[in-house]
């Protein structure tokens, strides 16, 4: 028995030895690397830095290369950064020589040609990374409208144009005359529709949102891709559609149509789209002030002050003021116009009024804070002011008065009216003979910028028969002041609505 058992052992042992030998075994065969069988080497491009809406060409040179014709080319690009997910490939090109129009959004992306030998099945591939930039970034933002639809044309710090920012980017433009547009410049999270039928929410995007006075497009601020029709935009569409005002403060976002409230809280996850209105009979005028706690509305039908917040379902009162000053409910007045000072908290407006009973207008001076009575002081308006009749006005950022426009018959004149108690309250600026004034703004640099881009404008849009035209004054100081020749003049075609600063 034992005998037998070394017997088997001894057997086991020497077929192992065997099956080790035959895997071991290389024999005579030859083996050829990948290296010798494709020895091509690629060269002639390096990491790159583009431009959106440039074309990136790129000649691939090619070393040890044979017959040219049995290989297969390919170019294509994927996300450098992909936050936990597989990476999506976008093909470029199948052919040698890449020629790719950017029209992606601002990031970096890994670039790759890959070189196949489609009969072995092997490929050699270089890989190099390009850092996408957007060609609008801070700058002034233009809306004009052309054969009855709103485009935007653009222009830099330093004085480069770019026009018709819409249709130069393959999108519709808005049906309809110019209103506003408003830069969300993060946090933003629409969600998209995919070929298959599924949805994917896109995460701290930068986007546009456009109003026209028949239309509402969001846009992606990087490149001008289209993430929202007005159809798209709300979650039960309105039964008119009568654009007239948006804004953002912070990470919260505001909209009225038709005299009714919108908002899009910032602050917790969303799909970028607008909830339902703020339940109420109201018709707020298209005026509203953004602050810290929300958003200070006037409604029309009861002549009364109302606030509410982004993430709040309800138009609130303010509270009466606790020495017995005037209701800020059920007034005798109704607004002409509710003109921003300062955002923040508080948030300050002046508040264009004219009573209902006589003619008589007033400029309340407007703090809004929480929930916290929002009437500062109500001034009379001499009775021989043009202030109160004109459709345009602004206001300053630091002194009290209100810019306005009045018509003559060689084109309109920029006034000034000085919220101050003197005889002589109003005083011309600027003619501009053959215009129409349609805009009237004081915009200042961003907080921190370089010294030599430090700026206090008062900026002008104009119209006139060869199109529009915007004006940027130097304020003189903290006063109502300018110097009558502009530090700069930019013009374009169309007939101009709105301009927006982005910082």
């Amino acid at each position: 028995m034992k005998l037998k058992n070394i017997l088997i052992g001894i057997g086991l042992i020497t077929s192992l030895q065997g099956v080790q030998s035959c895997i071991d075994d290389r024999g005579n065969y030859s083996y050829i690397s990948n290296e010798e069988l494709l020895p091509v080497t690629i060269s002639g491009f390096e990491d790159t830095t583009v431009i959106i809406r440039s074309t990136l060409n790129i000649t691939p040179v090619l070393e040890n290369m044979d017959d040219e014709s049995r290989y297969i080319h390919l170019w294509y690009a994927a996300p450098s950064v992909t936050a936990g997910f597989t990476p999506q490939r976008d093909t470029l090109s199948l052919e040698k020589d890449l020629s790719f129009e950017v029209t992606y959004e601002s990031g970096t992306y890994n670039l790759v040609y890959e070189l196949r030998d489609p009969k072995l099945d092997i490929y050699v591939r270089k890989q190099v990374l390009m850092t996408v930039q957007s060609d609008v970034s801070t700058g002034w933002y233009v809306m004009k409208e052309e054969n009855g639809e709103t485009d935007i044309d653009y222009i830099s710090m330093d004085g480069k144009k770019i026009e018709n920012l819409i249709t130069a980017s393959g999108q519709e433009r808005l049906k309809g005359k110019p209103v506003k547009m408003a830069y969300q410049s993060s946090r933003y999270t629409p969600v998209i529709q995919n070929p298959d039928g599924t949805t994917t929410r896109l995460n701290n995007k930068r986007a546009f949102h456009v109003f026209s006075d028949q239309d509402i497009k969001i846009f992606n601020a990087d490149n001008m891709a289209l993430f929202y029709n007005y159809e798209d935009y709300f979650y039960e569409v309105p039964e008119v559609c009568k654009p007239e005002n948006c804004g953002m403060y912070s990470t919260d976002f505001y909209a009225i149509n038709a005299g009714k409230v919108y908002s899009i809280y910032g602050m917790s996850p969303n799909s970028g789209m607008l909830g339902y209105a703020k339940p109420g009979l109201y018709e707020v005028h298209p005026d509203m002030v953004m602050g810290t706690y929300g958003v200070m509305l006037f409604d029309t039908k009861t002549s009364t002050f109302y606030n509410t917040s982004s993430s709040g379902s309800s138009m609130n009162l303010f509270p009466e003021d606790s020495e017995g000053g005037i209701s800020p409910t059920n007034m005798d007045v109704d607004m002409i116009r509710m003109l921003v000072r300062k955002e923040g908290n508080p948030s300050t407006a002046f508040a264009v009024m004219k009573n209902k009973n006589k003619d008589e207008h007033y400029v309340f001076d407007m703090s809004y804070s929480m929930a916290s009575y929002p009437i500062v002081d109500i001034d009379t308006v001499p009775a021989h002011c043009e202030m109160p009749e004109t459709k345009v006005m602004g206001t300053s950022l630091y002194a009290s008065c209100i810019y306005y426009s009045k018509k003559e018959a060689d084109g309109d004149v920029l006034k000034v009216y000085k919220n101050v108690k003197i005889d002589n309250r109003e005083s011309e600026l600027k003619r501009f003979p053959g215009e129409e004034i349609v805009y009237i703004v004081n915009a200042t640099s961003r907080y921190g910028a370089p010294a030599d881009e430090v700026f206090n404008h008062l900026v002008v849009l104009t119209n006139s028969a060869t199109g529009w035209k915007l004006y940027r004054f130097n304020v003189i100081g903290q006063t109502p002041e300018i110097e009558t020749e502009p530090a700069f003049v930019y013009s374009g075609k169309g007939t101009a609505g709105y301009v927006m600063l982005r910082n």
